[in-house]
C-alpha cells in the first residue's frame, strides 16, 4: 500500500504506479496491457470462463502546468475533480524532463484582498505554484513547461493506532493494493479466469475502464474503490462509510445502479465470513464501473469500497482493518463465481434471494 500511495500518478501519467502493480504480481499472473496504459493480470483458475474482472484506477487527482507567468509562477489546470480550497498553501512536486521540483501552492494573500474577494469562493484561476523562480526563464532552465504534470508531496505515515495510515491518493491505491493482493493469494483453485486490472485515466472521464472492459470482455465485475468516508464530525445521522467499518457495498451512486444479486451475494459471503460490512446509496460521485457495466452486451458489476477520509485532497486517512477485510470479502467471492452461478446472476440481475452461495 505504502509504495503504491507513493509513486508519482496523476491522470494520464500513471506510469510509475503502474510499474510499481506490474512488479508486485509479475511471478503470480499473466501481464498485458490497453492501448491507453491500464495495466491487466490475469489468472488462470480451473476454468477459462466465466470471465471476472477486478478493477481499480491508478490515477490519482492531480495538476497540469498550463502556463509560465514572467513573475516564474506556474498557472494550472485540473487533472480530476479538487475543491480549490483544499489545494492553497499544500506542498506539490511537478514533474519536469529534467526532474522532480517542489513547490507550494499559492493565492493572493489575505492582506491584499479587497472586501469582494474575501467574500467570494476561491476558484483554481485564483492558485498559482511557487517553485522559488524569479523569471520566466528561470524556469525554463529547469525544464518546467506547459504540460508537465504535478501531484500533492506527501509520503505515507501511520497515524494513532497502527492500523490507520496518512498519504496521498488512496483514492484508488487502495483499491489497487486490494486487488494484488487478492492476486497474489489464489492459488489456481478458483472457478474462473480472475482480471486484476489497473485502469488509467478514472478521474478525467473514466477512459481506461472503456478500453480494458473492451480488451477484457468481462462476465463479471467487482470495482474495488477508494471511496469517500462520511464519519467526520457534523456529518448527521446516517453514515455509510465509517473508518474501521469494514467494506462499502454500494447500491447506488449517480452513475451506477448495482446488481442486486451480486450486491445479496456479497453481503452474504461477509456475513459467513464474519466480516462487517456497510451499506452505501451515494447522492454523488461515480467510479470506473459506469463504462464497465455498459460494455459489450452489459456486464454485471458491483462497487466495493474502502472508506477513505478527505479523498480528492493532499491528506487522506484510511484503516488497514478495512482494506484487510476488503481483500477477504472479494477473495472470498472470486471463490464462487462459477460459470453456472455468473450465468443466474445474468438471467436475472434482480435476483436477491441467494441463501447459500457455497
Amino acid at each position: 500500500m505504502i509504495e503504491l500511495s507513493n509513486a508519482f500518478g496523476p491522470s494520464g501519467f500513471e506510469s510509475e504506479v503502474r510499474e510499481v502493480f506490474g512488479k508486485l504480481v509479475a511471478d503470480q499472473t499473466e501481464i498485458t496491457y490497453d492501448n491507453l496504459g491500464s495495466i491487466i493480470a490475469a489468472h488462470h483458475g480451473k476454468s477459462a470462463a466465466p470471465k471476472v474482472l477486478l478493477a481499480a484506477h491508478l490515477d490519482e487527482v492531480g495538476l497540469m502546468v498550463r502556463g509560465i507567468t514572467p513573475g516564474g509562477y506556474l498557472k494550472v489546470v485540473p487533472l480530476g475533480s479538487w475543491w480549490p480550497p483544499t489545494l492553497l498553501a499544500q506542498r506539490v512536486v511537478v514533474r519536469s524532463k529534467k526532474g522532480d521540483y517542489p513547490g507550494a501552492v499559492g493565492a493572493k494573500p489575505p492582506h491584499y484582498l479587497g472586501e469582494e474577494e474575501r467574500n467570494r469562493s476561491l476558484k483554481l484561476a485564483d492558485l498559482y505554484i511557487d517553485i522559488g523562480a524569479r523569471s520566466h526563464d528561470e524556469v525554463a532552465t529547469l525544464g518546467i513547461a506547459v504540460g508537465d504534470p504535478v501531484v500533492p508531496a506527501v509520503k505515507v505515515e501511520s497515524l494513532g493506532t497502527s492500523d490507520t495510515l496518512l498519504g496521498k491518493a488512496f483514492d484508488d491505491r487502495a483499491g489497487c493494493a486490494v486487488i494484488l493482493q487478492v492476486l497474489r493469494e489464489l492459488d489456481g483453485a478458483h472457478p474462473n479466469r480472475v482480471y486484476g486490472v489497473g485502469t488509467v485515466q478514472e478521474e478525467n472521464g473514466l477512459k481506461g475502464a472503456d478500453t480494458v472492459a473492451a480488451v477484457v470482455q468481462p462476465d463479471l465485475c467487482l470495482v474495488i474503490e477508494g471511496a469517500p468516508a462520511d464519519d467526520f464530525p457534523d456529518t448527521g445521522s446516517i453514515v455509510q462509510g465509517k473508518l474501521g467499518g469494514g467494506p462499502q457495498i454500494r447500491y447506488f451512486d449517480p452513475t451506477l445502479i448495482a446488481n442486486q444479486a451480486l450486491v445479496s451475494l456479497a453481503k452474504m459471503k461477509a456475513e459467513q465470513l464474519g466480516i462487517p460490512y456497510q451499506l452505501a446509496v451515494r447522492e454523488g460521485g461515480g467510479t470506473d464501473g459506469k463504462e464497465i457495466q455498459r460494455s459489450g452486451k452489459g456486464v454485471p458489476t458491483l462497487v466495493i469500497g474502502i472508506p477513505v477520509r478527505y479523498a480528492h485532497s493532499h491528506q487522506c486517512i484510511m484503516s488497514l482493518k478495512d482494506l484487510e477485510a476488503t481483500v477477504k470479502l472479494v477473495r472470498g467471492l472470486v471463490d464462487i463465481f462459477d460459470e453456472d452461478l455468473v450465468n443466474k446472476i445474468k438471467r436475472n440481475p434482480w435476483d436477491s434471494s441467494f441463501t447459500n452461495p457455497r
